[in-house]
């Protein structure tokens, strides 16, 4: 699920000796962070000065101004500084233990969104402090910047490893800190119930299920479930949702009913019910869904969580080398390139376009119209393509062979296939 390292450039204040102006560059070369003297700030002393922290594209924009720019604390003790490959984030790591002070600092956007301590990144003091000259991070392997996929797109990591060879890795889109890389989480159902929390509650009986063959991740999986209960009287309330004991990949749903308020008048018929279970929480892959008394037991229903959801989706397959290629591109400009066959290095998974590329993608999206052209019968080393839109205009998909695409499909091929 998190694929690749990125090796990005850092830049090491020495100790010591009057601050200086500073250059860092995003891996990928489309970003360039300055630390520099604020404005009128040139003939004031070094412990007086004023510095900012500002963030360019590489080339700049033509009005030279920085995406974003912020007050920053420049000093002479020996710090790591990265800048994230979508521009957005900033990190400052101190080399020297200290318990007083923020040991990783993150700027994101204009603004200090994390200083975080020794005990926020859940550091063990007593060792780091046993260390005489000061080091808490390994030698030999320098912080860095790692893609995860989540819930919202792909999003930069920092990955710090320490003297003792613990890892921590930083959101740079939250700043919160996490023992392993990405997240994890648990799925469950609205409206929630629970036999156990009220033992008077019962399985309702249920005839009929349908749901999606497949949502992105970070979306809301719909249940629609009718039936009945199995007493007069007795009202729906809710869901509960587990995994099934011998497969974690199966969830069962559990439609569940509570008994009428004592002293209400008893009908001698049963009740139907008709709901819809909300399942939040699921992480991508393939599941099977059971439903508690359903009027057919030993059905599964199938269903995918997909990665979150893209602003575009390319798929490529066939050809005479047997290619199998998919990429997706996010908002935020960052591409996944996902080869399939013939394998490739994963360190060119994720990638980022230039602001100018991302406005191309944008253009060319809009020209998309839905449709399935007939595969071209005048050659064989041909690959079939299919590009999904996802934008407020809906979602539209086109099928067609490379050969036949036209100027707004050539253009996405052109800008995204590499």
């Amino acid at each position: 699920m998190f694929v690749s390292l990125i090796a990005m450039v850092v830049a090491l204040q020495a100790e010591g000796g009057p601050l200086e102006s500073l250059t860092v560059l995003s891996a990928g070369g489309l970003y360039r962070a300055e630390i520099a003297r604020a404005a009128g700030q040139e003939r004031v002393p070094d412990a007086l000065a004023r510095w900012r922290l500002s963030v360019f594209t590489e080339p700049p924009l033509e009005h030279g101004e920085p995406l974003w720019s912020v007050t920053y604390p420049h000093r002479t003790t020996p710090r790591v500084h990265l800048l994230s490959d979508d521009g957005r984030s900033f990190v400052t790591v101190e080399r020297d233990y200290g318990e007083a002070r923020g040991l990783v600092t993150v700027w994101r956007s204009g603004e200090r969104l994390a200083e975080l301590s020794a005990t926020e990144l859940g550091l063990d003091r007593g060792r780091a402090k046993r260390h005489a000259d000061g080091a808490w991070l390994s030698d030999s392997v320098p912080p860095r910047m790692e893609w995860g996929e989540t819930s919202l797109g792909p999003q930069p990591y920092l990955t710090l490893v320490t003297i003792e060879g613990e890892r921590r890795y930083v959101e740079l889109a939250r700043g919160a800190v996490h023992a392993a890389l990405g997240e994890v989480s648990e799925p469950w159902a609205e409206p929630p119930a629970s036999r156990d929390g009220k033992p008077g509650l019962q399985v309702a009986l249920t005839d009929r299920c349908t749901l999606p063959r497949s949502i992105h991740w970070g979306e809301t999986l719909e249940v629609s479930v009718r039936g009945h209960h199995a007493t007069p009287n007795w009202m729906f309330v809710g869901f509960e949702l587990t995994r099934d004991a011998e497969d974690s990949a199966t969830l069962v749903l559990t439609p569940v009913s509570a008994p009428p308020p004592l002293g209400t008048v008893q009908a001698t018929v049963l009740q139907e019910f008709s709901s819809v279970a909300r399942v939040r929480g699921l992480m991508p892959g393939s599941y099977s869904l059971r439903i508690e008394r359903f009027v057919r037991p030993d059905e599964r229903f199938e269903f995918e969580v997909l990665p979150a959801r893209p602003y575009v989706e390319l798929t490529r397959k066939g050809g005479f080398a047997g290619i199998e290629q998919s990429l997706r591109v996010y908002p935020h400009g960052v591409v996944v390139d996902d080869w399939k066959n013939p394998p490739r290095d994963p360190a060119r998974t994720y990638r980022m376009l230039s602001i100018g590329e991302a406005e191309r993608v944008v253009d060319a999206a809009r020209a998309i119209r839905s449709g399935n052209r007939p595969r071209s019968t005048t050659g064989a080393d041909f690959l079939r393509c299919r590009i999904t839109v996802w934008d407020d205009q809906g979602t539209r998909a086109i099928e067609f062979d490379d050969v036949t695409a036209l100027p707004a499909e050539a253009q996405l091929l052109t800008l995204l296939v590499r």
